[in-house]
């Protein structure tokens, strides 16, 4: 994510709870939208999925997005 430089990552990712669990719901709904678009066919199943883990990806990046903010101590 371009707005969070490497060292906030980490720290975020041994101090905040919350950070970490949604990097790494961000992480593998990423990994199975990769695995869906290497396929040539989707069923309906899977493109009803496909947008789901879009939407979980968007949600988790701008929780995510909230709380580098939070933790910067500015406001958007």
């Amino acid at each position: 994510m371009e707005f969070l430089r490497p060292e906030l990552q980490d720290r975020l990712m041994r101090e905040h709870f919350e950070f970490k669990k949604l990097m790494e719901e961000h992480r593998s709904a990423d990994e199975r939208l990769r695995n869906l678009q290497n396929k040539a066919r989707l069923s309906a199943q899977e493109s009803m999925e496909e947008v789901e883990l879009k939407k979980q990806k968007l949600r988790a990046k701008e929780r995510i997005y909230q709380i580098v903010q939070e933790h910067n101590g500015t406001e958007h």
